[in-house]
């Protein structure tokens, strides 16, 4: 992590008392993924669950892909919101960008530039019980998912 990063960001595999301000922005996919995990420790310190292996690497790799593609394809992450309730977890990721995101032809290996990506949006769709992507008045969109608990 850069040393500009926010204190208040924990690292990967770190501790926190408390997940970050809400009015802060992760500086890295990796942080993202940091504050998903201090979520849900959280939910189960207050005897709400624990989640699965399974479960936990599911919601870490739509983090991911969320917010790699947010840094990547659309100018830089704008929102970063994440909520857990008692069998559903909420993940919005904000950015500049109002291009919505494609799934990839895998028979067309031109699809992209350099014919690279295109393959975290089909995952995304797959593991999230519900989508929905908003196009901002002022410009940009926000993507939010909804994924199982358990």
């Amino acid at each position: 992590m850069s040393s500009d990063a926010p204190s208040d960001w924990p690292r990967e595999n770190e501790r926190s008392a408390a997940p970050p301000a809400a009015s802060s922005l992760p500086p890295t996919a990796a942080a993202a993924r940091a504050h998903v995990r201090c979520v849900l420790r959280h939910r189960t310190d207050r005897g709400e669950g624990a989640v699965t292996e399974r479960t936990l690497t599911d919601i870490l790799l739509v983090v991911s892909e969320l917010f790699t593609n947010a840094l990547r394809h659309g100018d830089g992450v704008t929102r970063f919101e994440v909520s857990a309730e008692a069998d559903e977890m909420r993940v919005t990721v904000g950015d500049r960008s109002t291009d919505l995101p494609q799934q990839r032809n895998t028979t067309d290996s031109h699809t992209r530039p350099g014919g690279e990506g295109g393959f975290g949006w089909p995952l995304v769709r797959e593991l999230a019980t519900e989508i929905t992507l908003v196009l901002e008045r002022g410009g940009g969109k926000r993507i939010t998912v909804t994924l199982p608990l358990c």
